[in-house]
Parts: C-alpha cells; structure tokens; sequence
C-alpha cells in the first residue's frame, strides 16, 4: 500500500502537536514525502533507506551518520504486515527514543484508520453508481451490465425488491448533517444485508429487499426517531411497492418519489407507503391550474392564520373519523370551542366538515393546498 502525501503530512502535523519534535515520514524508496521541516521534504534520507532494508529502528546519533539524515530515531511502519514507510523524529536520543513506539503506534493506527476510511468511501460510490444505474437502465446491454455489477458485489438479483425515498430539505442545516443521517440508514438497513443505498441530491435512495409491511414501517419509524433525537430533524419517507426483481426497481422508486411528495403534506409519522395512496394518487394528476381554482373556490376565503389551523383540524378530522372529543382531546380544548370553529369553518367556506360530502371537498382542497404551495 503506498501512502500519500496528503496522508503522510497530516500524520506527522499532528504528531508533532503530541511530542513537539520534528518528525519525518519517508517512503520505501528512502525519500522524505511528509515533514514538519518543509526544507526536508523530497530529500534522501539513507537512514529511512535502511530501516526499510533491515525492517529495524535505527538510531541515529549525530547529523550526517547517513546521508540526508539528522539525529534521531527511525522506525518502520507496517500496514497489515507489509513495511509502508518510515517514521523518523529529530532530537536527541534521550529526548526522542521513548517516543517511538508510541509515535510507530499511532502513525500505524492513523494509516489504518484512513484506509478504512477509504474502503468505505470506494464502497458509497460503487453503491450509489449502481444505485444510478439501475434507475437508468433502458436497453438490455444496459440492464446486463448492471446485472454483472450487482452479481460481482454479491447482490442477489432475483429476489423481490422495494425502494425507499427518504426526503432531505435544500438547507445548510440539513447538508451539514446529510452524511449522519445517511449513516443512519445505512446502519438500520444496508450493512448486514445485500440492500444498496445512495444519496441523489437531496434524497436517500434504498433499494430493499422484500419486506413485511409492518416490519419495514417497524425500522423506518425507529430511524425517523433516531434522526429526530439526534439530530432535530425530520425527514419524511415514501415507499413504493414490490416489484418482481432488482432489475424493475425504477418503477417501485417512481411510487416512492410520489409518496414521499404526500408524506411531505399529509402524513403524521413521515412515512407514507404507494399501496396506502387512494385519492392522493388522482391528485397527481391535477393541473396547477385546475388546482389553484379549486383551493380557491373552496377555501380561498381562509387567511393564512385560519389555513394552518384548519389544515391541523382537518387531518385530525381524518384521522379519527370525525370524533369530536377525540379531536378536542388532542387539541387541548372542549369540545364546544371545537364545535364553535368547524361552525366558524362553516360560515366563512360554506363547508361544513361534519358533513361528508364537505368533509371531502375541504380535505381535497387542503391536499392541494399543501401540495403546491
């Protein structure tokens, strides 16, 4: 494994923020690439040639014993058995020699760790290529293609699939934890298991195998919860339905970009499922401008204070099936105030919720609302 110099440097910087000796790190071939003495870097260092050759520590006890070096302690670093380089620190003997198996240590932990690192990062963008690709994929050379890529990752191909959309806002807060929440998801459903994940733009795209309703709804609402506690923020979640193999996911992710949409407006717990879209499904197909009419037809005459309050009564309305004291309970008030602001609803619209054929055009109305606005 060959170490870069952008490693190498930021290894001995900080090395040196511990000791406060100057510290060398010198390739196999016996060049410096990294030092905190800029004069030194791209020099021949004979020293760090030969730890290389012997595969042992050299002391060096005065400047110039070997070419290009100074005085001090030469180690050789290894990476998974395999001797990557040298780390030298300048000083005296008595200064520098009981740092060195704790500065070898660290350096050996640092490469280690920014290989790992690196396999992760490799692993997100094979990921999210094949993620793309299978998007897509139009022509059969196309889908062959991927089927190899998939097949050389150990991804079974013929097993039922479902997408998953999980919405992200274009904010700086939001960007600056997109990698958290990523990681979130990857850890609840893509690292024990051959599912593939991706971030496009400002959605997380997972493509899953086959699960029971109850159990994927079981797992996305722990991670809307994780996001929400950890992070403060909310995410909303569209799924769409399974489709046959991995090779039609497109269509299952089309379903769940429109379900996200619809969580986005109408659901409590962010999460939404294509089979669970009845009306909302015929919503899609509405016109901008057949919309805007019809919102302001039926609730053009609200002010904005009165749309948000409405917008919260109506979706409680739905949700427990027009229950009066169920709905005053969640609201925090009596039943007669709720019973004065449906009348009040009624006076300004002309809509009356508690009767159905009201209740469906004030729901449909707010559905549009929300959705374009």
């Amino acid at each position: 494994m060959e170490i870069s110099m952008d490693l190498a440097q930021t290894i001995v910087t900080e090395m040196k923020e511990i000791i406060g000796q100057n510290i060398n790190y010198i390739n196999t071939d016996g060049f410096i690439i990294a030092s905190t003495n800029e004069d030194r870097i791209g020099t021949l260092h004979e020293g760090g040639k030969k730890v290389v050759e012997t595969k042992s520590d050299l002391v060096i006890e005065f400047d110039g014993e070997f070419a290009g070096a100074k005085e001090g302690i030469n180690m050789p670093v290894y990476f998974e058995s395999e001797i990557v380089g040298v780390i030298g620190i300048t000083g005296e003997r008595e200064e520098v020699e009981g740092y060195g198996k704790i500065i070898k240590r660290m350096t050996e932990l640092l490469i280690k760790d920014a290989y790992a690192n690196r396999v992760i990062s490799q692993q997100k963008e094979t990921q999210r290529m094949m993620v793309e690709q299978l998007l897509i994929a139009a022509s059969e050379e196309e889908k062959q293609d991927i089927l190899k890529r998939l097949n050389i990752s150990n991804v079974d191909t013929s097993v039922p699939r479902i997408a998953v959309v999980a919405k992200m806002e274009d904010d700086d807060m939001i960007i600056d934890k997109t990698e958290q929440i990523f990681q979130i998801f990857h850890e609840r459903l893509v690292k024990y298991y051959d599912n593939l994940i991706a971030q496009i733009y400002n959605n997380i795209v997972i493509i899953l195998r086959e699960l029971p309703q109850q159990e994927l709804n079981q797992i996305l609402f722990n991670i809307t919860n994780e996001v929400e506690n950890k992070l403060n923020l909310n995410i909303k979640i569209g799924v769409g339905a399974v489709v046959q193999d991995i090779l039609h996911v497109k269509q299952s992710y089309e379903q769940a970009c429109i379900s996200q949409s619809w969580a986005d407006v109408s659901s409590d717990d962010g999460i939404v499922h294509y089979n669970d879209l009845g009306i909302e499904l015929i919503l899609e197909e509405v016109s901008k401008e057949i919309s805007d009419t019809f919102v302001h037809q039926v609730i053009g005459s609200l002010n904005h204070k009165d749309l948000k309050e409405y917008e919260k009564i109506i979706s409680l309305f739905d949700t427990h099936n027009g229950s009066i004291k169920k709905i005053s309970d969640v609201l925090f008030i009596h039943k007669n105030t709720l019973q004065y602001k449906l009348n009040r609803l009624y006076e300004k619209t002309g809509f009356d919720m508690r009767n159905y054929q009201d209740f469906l055009m004030l729901k449909i109305a707010f559905l549009l609302y929300k959705s374009h606005k």
